[in-house]
């Protein structure tokens, strides 16, 4: 049965006997296949007792999927075989050493209040701002940053924080250690540091586990951090009976700690171990594999691979570009309606892959309108509640009424215009009334006077150009920068979120028009929120996940919108192993389909900078528009 299912390559890892294996496993290659393959073979024909078996995966639900596939191959017997993530894994070796309980793991919650309260009670002498901003998504990134020290075995000093001042990173770094040990309670990366720092110190302990664990399989393996792979490494010594299973061309979570270097350096570690090539793509059309390889051959730090389909048809990849996202939704949309006339189509065959789910507003707008079920995995983030975002509405309502005095008193010094909020009356007021109550200040009086003849030339722009006049006629931008230099913090969230502005503005006509969207945005999103909670009940929707979600599913069709610069790649990408991340995740989102990739991106038709994506440049040429 197994010669007759698994082809020869497949076979030759399936068959390896001890010793370290690399197994190279591209996209629908059948790494599953292989790998509950391999610990059947183990157990049958290598006399290998399960309980010796330990399987890792670096999620709950691939745990749960390889060992049901086990266990269906097995044909209901209940081997005892043990699979589990890295951290449950490293936490049950803990909970024997330091009868640790779950009361000793940090829930999330808990996390980002001490987080919190950490960013308040930053001393006087190391505080850099008047106040840091401790939104969840500061908060995420900060806690990002503290994975990135611990993933890496490294102290606070060797990275460099983009979310506060180096001083305040150590500061809270070093208290949040502190409040956890404090508190006995340990996160998901203090399970990996406890278990390096156990085995190191204690080889007794690190004995017991490797005799327990004789022969050990990790799956996704190119998403190993350096810690992690240093514990597998003790844990799978003397015998090094090591299979790894993973594809360097799929490593995406680099800024998780994974460092596709420690797949390509694998051999070196490990001098006589095996290389295989899983060289069969299963899953997706010619074309598809065709293209997604051209794409990937760009990248320099890889293995060189030729994977083949086994599906030999043409016509699976298409490529438009539209005016505007709205454009661009509408045509998403369209697409599906055509493909629900196909006999037997269901909506659950579609996903809309995106960079980060702040670009699902548009789409999901457009298929709420539609009627078409979709299902959201994060509700994208509200641009508009941003500082900037607010400012720039502020400026754009009050110079078309000039009636809200909160407004005004938001705008009036931004940049720096010397006036004094005593001097502005509470109810709306005319110029004359506040020049009036400025008299003994002339230069205030003339900063006024250009503010007012600013206000009233915006009221003649488009929404692009007038939040360019703003940012830089006005001088918003500048007085940002200076606020940031003064406060000594990155000014670059703040620039990048002008910049998204700016590209939203491009999508109306008029100011009015862009303000009654504004207005409407939460709504939008609430509905977003209540549509998602109705198709948990169904499974039958239409996926919209980002680019790093996808990783691990497919699907018959599959749509990448707004493939444009400083979308994919990132803006922020910059490096060249940014940029060779950024090409890995749009291989990933590509191999996803099975059947129809479509490939879209926003062509600037006017006073813009959107360019099409560079990796659009490297696959192919584009198909003529549809509208």
């Amino acid at each position: 049965m197994l010669e007759q299912n698994a082809n020869k390559t497949q076979l030759e890892a399936i068959k390896h006997g001890d010793g370290a294996m690399l197994v190279l496993a591209g996209p629908g290659s059948g790494k599953t296949f292989v790998t509950t393959q391999r610990i059947k073979y183990l157990i049958e024909h290598h006399h290998v007792r399960p309980e010796s078996i330990l399987v890792i995966t670096f999620t709950k639900a691939a745990a749960a999927e390889m060992q049901e596939r086990f266990v269906k191959l097995s044909e209901g017997r209940n081997d005892p075989v043990h699979f589990g993530t890295f951290h449950s894994v490293f936490f049950q070796i803990l909970r024997h050493t330091y009868r640790f309980t779950a009361q000793n793991i940090i829930r999330e919650g808990d996390k980002y209040r001490l987080l919190s309260q950490i960013i308040s009670e930053i001393p006087d002498e190391i505080r850099t701002q008047s106040q840091i901003d401790d939104s969840s998504d500061t908060i995420q990134r900060l806690l990002s940053e503290v994975s990135t020290v611990k993933n890496n075995g490294i102290t606070p000093q060797e990275i460099k924080s983009t979310t506060v001042s180096q001083a305040e990173f150590e500061y809270i770094f070093q208290v949040y250690k502190q409040e956890m040990n404090r508190n006995k309670l340990i996160d998901f990366d203090d399970m990996v540091l406890l278990c390096r720092d156990l085995f190191i110190s204690r080889p007794e302990t690190l004995k017991i586990w490797q005799e327990r664990f004789r022969y050990i399989l990790v799956d996704e393996f190119q998403d190993i951090c350096p810690l992690q792979y240093e514990v597998v490494r003790l844990l799978a010594k003397p015998q090094d009976n090591l299979f790894i299973v993973g594809d360097d061309d799929q490593s995406i979570y680099g800024f998780r700690g994974s460092r596709p270097e420690i797949m390509l350096h694998f051999t070196k570690d490990y001098p006589g171990a095996r290389q295989i090539l899983l060289d069969v793509n299963y899953r997706s059309k010619k074309d598809i594999v065709d293209v997604a390889g051209k794409l990937i051959s760009h990248n320099k730090v890889r293995f060189d691979k030729k994977v083949r389909p086994q599906n030999e048809q043409f016509g699976g990849v298409k490529i438009y570009s539209f005016q505007s996202k709205c454009k661009q939704a509408e045509n998403i949309a369209l697409l599906i309606r055509q493909y629900m006339t196909q006999p037997g189509a269901r909506y659950s065959d579609i996903a809309i892959l995106y960079r980060t789910n702040n670009h699902t507003v548009y789409t999901a707008d457009r298929l709420m309108k539609e009627g078409i079920p979709f299902s959201v995995k994060e509700k994208p983030k509200n641009i508009y509640n941003s500082g900037v975002a607010k400012d720039i509405i502020a400026y754009l309502r009050y110079a078309l009424s000039e009636d809200s005095v909160e407004d005004f008193l938001r705008i009036m010094n931004k940049p720096v215009r010397y006036i004094k909020r005593i001097t502005v009356p509470r109810d709306p007021f005319q110029m004359s009334e506040l020049i009036e109550n400025n008299r003994s200040t002339g230069y205030v009086i003339e900063n006024i006077v250009d503010f007012y003849d600013n206000l009233h030339f915006l009221r003649s722009l488009n929404p692009f150009s007038a939040v360019n006049f703003i940012r830089k006629g006005i001088g918003y931008e500048s007085f940002l920068k200076k606020q940031a230099l003064d406060q000594g913090r990155d000014v670059s969230k703040e620039l990048e979120e002008l910049d998204e502005l700016m590209q939203l503005a491009k999508e109306f006509e008029t100011v009015p028009q862009w303000l009654e969207q504004i207005q409407n945005y939460d709504t939008v999103m609430e509905e977003i929120a209540r549509q998602e909670s109705r198709q948990k009940r169904s499974e039958d929707a239409v996926s919209m996940v980002t680019m790093h979600a996808s990783k691990g599913l497919e699907w018959k069709v599959v749509v990448l919108p707004d493939v444009n610069e400083g979308v994919i790649p990132h803006k922020k990408a910059v490096t060249d192993n940014e940029l060779e991340e950024e090409r890995r995740m749009f291989y990933v989102a590509m191999t996803r389909a099975k059947e129809h990739l479509f490939i879209f991106y926003i062509q600037e038709k006017e006073a813009g900078n959107l360019l099409p994506s560079r990796f659009l440049d490297e696959i192919m040429t584009p198909t003529p528009s549809p509208g």
